[in-house]
């Protein structure tokens, strides 16, 4: 986000946005060290103040299903009465009959000249890094206080498990002291007493109003950042590069690692996650978004679901591309509900001749690739003149690359909705082109590998087992379903073809992390919401499709992605032989896998993790899948967790909770085993409730609704 805080502070012509869902308050650069300078609805005004059209363009939710208040961020980012912001919501749902499908791309568009587009919407919860932090107080301001009230997380969003009692605990509280730029030193955080950062060390930060309902109202945190800049004076000019706008120092915008520093030296005492935006999806859904600086969980209780999503940036021709679909959509728009609204404009495309970017905000160095624009589309989404044209392009391209992988396909979702071509309750065909490449691979004796990774749980509010609980075990069931459940389940087709062990070719993995939250070590697991694949380090696709009948048919929700294909190579291995790896699609893969093992920022000559071949099986089997299946048992060991293959049916689940986890009974050797975590890759276990039925019950509201909803 802080890329698109840049772009959008040199614009000089148009701001284009579509968005899911927007959240007008939301930080675009953290911690806030200078009040709301970089708040989403502060630079959108500054912008249009300077002469800038900005123009948004916002999925009009139906508000009996979603809480996402669409008609509040509209009201938000208009209110000042600037005509140069013009924002439509769409669609009209009486009058286009669409009520189940959804506008649900991302895109930022600078000028036409500069596009972001990927899974991350510009709202509350999806600001993250690589550490992936599951606490965010505010201040070490509970330093003495023994933990009393239950923790809430995905595993027990009621707060079900036991909590430490006094006799059973340490009586020393621990918690982090500084936290390093690696996220795997969230084990090594529990072995650390509670010590103030040196940065930090004089401030006296306002004490909440209410222990244990910490609202961020706006005046205690422009007091709070206040305070923070007076006590971190030695720092001076780090914090002044930080704070201000490129191009108001001298010196300029501060670089990355200058940036960690002071990241690093403020961990503990400025919030990452204002208000609304320090979320738990499973714990507690949105709502009351006219009151953005109130808190929806208790921050003492329960920690943060972390986010991992994946975006791109493309410029020149590419952007352009990008620019004339958000164009394509608001003139659509514009047609259907505002013909006569002359106040509002009708958008034209730039011509493609010398569209190369001029600014130079960018810092990151650029790859030289191919690429091309894709699309979920149809008539109700983009206004198509023939209510039968319909374009699935970014369907079509996943399909090609799979059936084109030569070694490994990289796979991140938010869900794995697809099953095969005879089973009529979906019509992608992704697990139908997975299944067919790897059993070409079976028959050819060829090593190849599929790597998934996704949710361990769907980020809906509920718990598994409990009335609330319906649709989160309706995703839970197609998303099984899909893999290893039935005759249709991926693993069982490949089994039955002949494949004895389909984890030689594919694997499902999920993501988990652990910290501790006022004295008491809690567990969360991070929700995967990338929609990206990358083939043989030679192709990505990145966008905001998600692999269900929803995002890839075209006819359903609309979608926008981009396939990249590099241009320039380096060195590489496959399976051990030497191979040209793509500079871009090899970087970005090799990248995710270091986050992943907790390698980032990690110089420990204990570990001695190469992941430049991702096919052989020394890599596959004895790191990747063994560290994942390692950290599993510690995890489930220690927290007694869920998903679990140990949880089969709702009796088990119910007897599975009221066992005292490890870090109750025995909390050094429950510390110990947390130290040996390796990143946060877990796998996903195919057995979780293996012996339920998942599927909405009749009668219930989610019982009723169509299948197409789900899948």
């Amino acid at each position: 986000m802080s890329a698109v805080a840049d772009a959008l502070s040199n614009a000089k012509e148009e701001i284009f946005i579509a968005d899911w869902w927007l959240s007008p308050e939301i930080y675009l650069k953290r911690p806030a060290l200078r009040g709301d300078y970089w708040r989403l609805d502060k630079v959108l005004q500054r912008k249009s103040e300077e002469g800038v059209k900005v123009f948004v363009l916002l999925y009009k939710e139906v508000e009996m299903a979603i809480g996402i208040n669409s008609f509040y961020s509209k009201q938000r980012l208009v209110r000042n009465g600037n005509d140069n912001i013009k924002v439509m919501r769409h669609p009209q749902h009486a009058k286009s009959g669409v009520f189940l499908w959804a506008h649900h791309e991302k895109l930022v568009i600078v000028d036409q000249s500069i596009a972001f587009l990927g899974g991350i919407d510009l709202c509350y919860g999806r600001w993250d890094d690589s550490k992936h932090r599951l606490t965010d107080l505010g201040s070490l301001i509970h330093s003495a206080i023994t933990p009393t009230k239950r923790k809430k997380t995905s595993s027990s969003p009621s707060g079900e498990f036991p909590f430490i009692s006094v006799s059973k605990s340490n009586s020393k509280l621990y918690m982090p002291d500084l936290i390093v730029d690696s996220p795997s030193t969230a084990a090594q955080e529990l072995a650390r007493p509670m010590s103030l950062p040196a940065a930090s060390s004089s401030l006296q930060v306002p004490q909440p109003k209410d222990f244990f309902k910490q609202n961020t109202p706006e005046f205690e945190r422009k007091s709070l950042m206040a305070t923070i800049k007076q006590g971190i004076k030695g720092k001076g000019k780090h914090l002044a590069k930080l704070s201000y706008a490129p191009g108001e120092l001298q010196n300029g915008p501060a670089t990355i690692s200058e940036l960690d520093d002071v990241v690093d030296d403020l961990d503990g005492s400025a919030k990452f996650w204002v208000g609304k935006d320090y979320v738990n999806f499973i714990v507690k859904d949105f709502n009351n978004l006219e009151e953005p600086f109130d808190d929806l969980v208790d921050r003492t209780t329960t920690p943060r679901m972390p986010w991992h999503d994946m975006a791109v940036c493309v410029q020149n021709a590419t952007a352009r591309d990008v620019a004339r679909h958000f164009i394509q959509r608001w003139n659509a728009a514009k047609n259907e509900m505002a013909k006569q609204n002359y106040t509002c404009p009708y958008l034209l495309p730039k011509a493609y001749v010398d569209c190369s970017l001029k600014s130079n905000f960018l810092q990151a160095k650029s790859q030289n690739v191919t690429c091309q624009v894709l699309r979920s589309v149809s008539a109700w989404s983009c206004g198509f003149i023939e209510p039968d044209i319909v374009e699935q392009s970014i369907h079509e391209a996943y399909v090609d690359c799979i059936a084109k992988a030569q070694h490994y396909i990289y796979i991140e979702n938010q869900f794995f909705i697809s099953l095969p071509r005879n089973n009529l309750n979906t019509l992608n065909q992704i697990a139908e082109a997975l299944f067919t490449r790897i059993v070409r691979a079976y028959k050819e004796k060829s090593v190849f590998r599929v790597y998934v990774v996704m949710p361990l749980l769907p980020a809906f509010e509920g718990e598994i087992g409990q009335s609330n609980g319906a649709s989160i075990q309706a995703i839970t069931h197609w998303n099984y379903a899909s893999i290893c459940r039935g005759k249709d389940g991926l693993l069982n087709r490949l089994k039955d073809h002949g494949i004895p062990d389909p984890s030689v070719y594919i694997s499902f993995y999920g993501l988990r992390t652990h910290s501790v939250l006022c004295g008491e070590p809690v567990t969360e697991l991070i929700y995967v919401h990338s929609k990206l694949m990358i083939v043989d380090d030679k192709i990505v696709i990145c966008g905001s499709a998600n692999i269900n009948d929803r995002s890839l048919l075209g006819k359903r929700d609309s979608e926008v992605a981009v396939i990249i294909e590099d241009q320039e190579f380096e060195d590489g291995l496959m399976n051990s032989q030497p191979f040209p790896l793509g500079k871009f699609a090899g970087s970005l893969r090799r990248r995710l896998f270091k986050e992943h093992l907790g390698l980032l920022g990690v110089e420990n000559e204990e570990i001695d993790i190469n992941v430049i071949d991702p096919v052989s099986e020394a890599f596959y089997k004895n790191i990747w899948y063994d560290t994942a299946a390692k950290n599993t048992e510690i995890y489930e060991a220690v927290f007694h967790c869920i998903p679990s293959n140990k949880v089969r049916t709702f009796a088990e689940l119910k007897k599975y909770k009221e066992l005292q986890p490890l870090y109750v009974d025995e909390p050094v050797q429950a510390e110990q085993m947390l130290n040996r975590i390796l990143g946060h890759i877990v796998l996903l276990p195919l057995d979780f409730m293996c012996n339920e039925v998942l599927t909405p019950p009749p009668g219930t509201v989610e019982g009723i609704m169509p299948t197409a909803l789900w899948t």
